[in-house]
């Protein structure tokens, strides 16, 4: 018998998840060519669960990229509810090694956003002059 009360489901995961908020990129298809944004919003050692747009299919199978860890899981579709999937990670004890096309696109995303950064930067420099002109 449970010591539980009925009202309180029992928490049945094998591994503690933490919260987090961390951009990710589903990626699937011939070597990762079809791909959507989603945000991971529990991880585990072993899985995760993402917010991903419910008008957005999401396969069996496919490829979660979360750059602000540096990983890349292959992982398994669980559950799926509206705008939130439960995801296992298919070989949590070795994550799976980035493609070439992987790390181009990766490559591609940090040149994008550096590119962003550097002209907010230059706009700030730039009222920060004006402000201070006397």
């Amino acid at each position: 018998m449970s010591s539980a009360p009925a009202d309180k489901p029992v928490e049945e995961r094998r591994v503690q998840r933490e919260r987090t908020f961390l951009p990710a990129r589903i990626s699937f298809g011939e070597s990762g060519a079809l791909s959507t944004q989603c945000t991971v919003t529990q991880l585990s050692p072993i899985g995760a669960k993402l917010n991903v747009p419910a008008s957005v299919t999401v396969p069996d199978r496919f490829d979660l990229s979360i750059p602000q860890r540096g990983a890349i899981y292959r992982a398994r579709l669980v559950w799926r509810r509206g705008d939130q999937a439960g995801v296992e990670f298919e070989a949590p004890e070795q994550e799976a090694a980035p493609t070439v096309e992987a790390l181009q696109a990766r490559v591609r995303e940090l040149e994008a956003t550096n590119t962003k950064l550097r002209a907010r930067i230059a706009e700030l420099v730039e009222q920060v002059a004006r402000l201070t002109e006397v």
